[in-house]
């Protein structure tokens, strides 16, 4: 642009989703990041029109929450699309993720397009592991349930065009919408939040001297596979077994009922401790920097943030081949999810060099770190950025 040249004038984009979600979950934490990446103007094409979002707060009946869901939203969001475009101040709606679906309009007079983070409850699986079952999304829905999904599957046949982050997720789009445009984006990952000072903060009490520490992340979730992990665990060596001990970030309770993954661990002589869920990344983040090593046996992922978390802070990631965090670790560092002696093995390792320190503190894997350079935020803006402008022009 030459000098005196008028800046070329952004398009405008309208953020959707449902209810409004934590900043650290999963799909709050992407939308979370997204919204601050327009915000700050990180997309040179592209700025924010607006947030359509709610928060019903309190503690709303089922029904106040499903008529938010079903009727009073999707109106609202219509609404808003409609007005911003006649006014002049609109070119592209994105829909945070496939279970804010529903929400794209019969008829929108800008292209609408659904940031596709996974398809576990829409094409639901069972997956056999290790001689179990592993239930992939929900095999049994309620019958409003189904209803919602069938809401979201028209929804997700409206839109104008799809985005999804991982080979895997790009599969499933291709095979149940073929004809739909599509783009693959991996996240972007600000490595700087997980980087460790060179002194590091007190680590949390609960993280003694005279134990081997591990961090477990995610829900307990049946794809998530902690009662495996317990069940490896407890076949340790009885010295190892003793000096390990595990804490778990995340939900508890199995969602499809079941023991929590406390009580599963203490009935097999795992020593474990629940930390909590909703944890802010300043507490996560002392977790990963003064644990030995992240264990992730998780069947399935849309992504899988916490292996590349981990990875970013130089933390040992112990992680199952499975999708989609099988794309993202190092070659060859992944662990077959099947494999317990695999696992016993990778663990007594982790636990040898531990003991061989005597003490002193882990130091950050620099190889880790580089690694997870391919999730740059400024590689993820640019591709996002020109998706945006490709569905615009289409």
């Amino acid at each position: 642009m030459g000098r005196g040249e008028p800046a070329a004038k952004q398009q405008q984009l309208l953020l959707v989703r449902g209810g409004v979600l934590s900043p650290y979950s999963g799909l709050g934490g992407a939308f979370h990041d997204l919204r601050v990446s327009l915000e700050s103007g990180s997309m040179p094409s592209w700025s924010l029109a607006e947030v359509s979002e709610y928060d019903l707060g309190g503690k709303p009946s089922a029904f106040q929450r499903l008529f938010k869901r079903w009727f009073i939203h999707p109106r609202t969001v219509k609404k808003r699309i409609d007005t911003l475009h006649r006014d002049g101040l609109l070119h592209l709606v994105l829909v945070s993720d496939q279970e804010q679906a529903h929400l794209v309009p019969r008829r929108s007079p800008v292209p609408v397009v659904i940031y596709v983070h996974d398809f576990f409850h829409l094409f639901p699986q069972q997956l056999k592991l290790s001689g179990q079952t592993i239930e992939v999304g929900e095999q049994r829905p309620s019958l409003i349930r189904k209803r919602d999904l069938k809401r979201l599957m028209k929804g997700l046949q409206r839109a104008d065009g799809f985005i999804c982050n991982t080979k895997a997720t790009e599969t499933l789009c291709r095979e149940h919408f073929p004809s739909k445009p599509l783009f693959r984006i991996p996240y972007g990952l600000d490595a700087t939040r997980y980087i460790p000072p060179e002194v590091l903060p007190a680590k949390p009490s609960t993280l003694t001297a005279e134990q081997c520490h591990f961090l477990v992340v995610g829900s307990h979730a049946p794809r998530k596979r902690l009662a495996y992990l317990i069940d490896v665990l407890s076949r340790l060596d009885e010295s190892l077994k003793t000096s390990v001990h595990i804490h778990h970030i995340g939900g508890d309770t199995c969602p499809y009922s079941g023991q929590s993954a406390a009580t599963y661990a203490e009935q097999n002589g795992v020593h474990w401790t629940h930390v909590g869920s909703g944890i802010d990344d300043q507490t996560l983040n002392l977790y990963r920097w003064h644990t030995e090593a992240l264990l992730f046996p998780s069947a399935a992922e849309g992504f899988g943030y916490p292996p590349v978390e981990s990875m970013a802070a130089g933390q040992p990631v112990l992680a199952s081949l499975r999708p989609a965090h099988e794309e993202l670790l190092i070659e060859g560092q992944g662990l077959p999810a099947e494999d317990e002696q695999a696992w016993l093995a990778a663990i007594t390792a982790v636990h040898k060099t531990w003991a061989e320190r005597k003490g002193n503190p882990r130091t950050a894997d620099p190889a880790l770190m580089d690694h997870v350079e391919f999730l740059s935020p400024a590689r993820f803006h640019e591709d996002m950025d020109e998706a945006w402008t490709t569905f615009c022009s289409s």
